[in-house]
């Protein structure tokens, strides 16, 4: 399965909403996600859990930068709250962050040897 693939199976809702097309946006997102994963093509990306993990940081990160501009409107006696969409839209940014963390380029972990550790003191 295709990266542009799983996408479309997996944020078909997203994809039809924000109108995003299978020449031009979807390139640009799977672009995106090869670049955060750290390769230059589809055939060396070959752990699909992080590939998958870093699309959907990118999917969310699309979605959230198509509507940004959107904004809350009242007319004729009802009331649109497109900052709603933007909120549910952060929440699965930051799910899809929280999961591909371990992946992500500037995510690091140092372990440090308490003994040599000036900050901690025996009293």
């Amino acid at each position: 399965m295709t990266l542009a693939t799983y996408i479309s199976d997996n944020f078909p809702t997203i994809k039809t909403q924000l109108n995003w097309s299978d020449s031009v946006t979807l390139p640009v997102i799977v672009d995106k996600a090869l670049e955060l994963y750290g390769v230059a093509t589809e055939l060396l990306a070959t752990d699909l859990v992080k590939l998958h993990s870093v699309a959907d940081v990118v999917v969310w990160r699309q979605a959230l930068n198509d509507i940004s501009l959107d904004y809350n409107f009242s007319a004729d006696g009802a009331s649109f709250s497109r900052s709603q969409a933007v909120d549910a839209i952060r929440k699965n940014l930051d799910d899809a962050l929280s999961k591909a963390i371990v992946y992500l380029p500037y995510y690091q972990m140092v372990v440090h040897n308490t003994d040599q550790n000036p900050d901690w003191t025996d009293e």
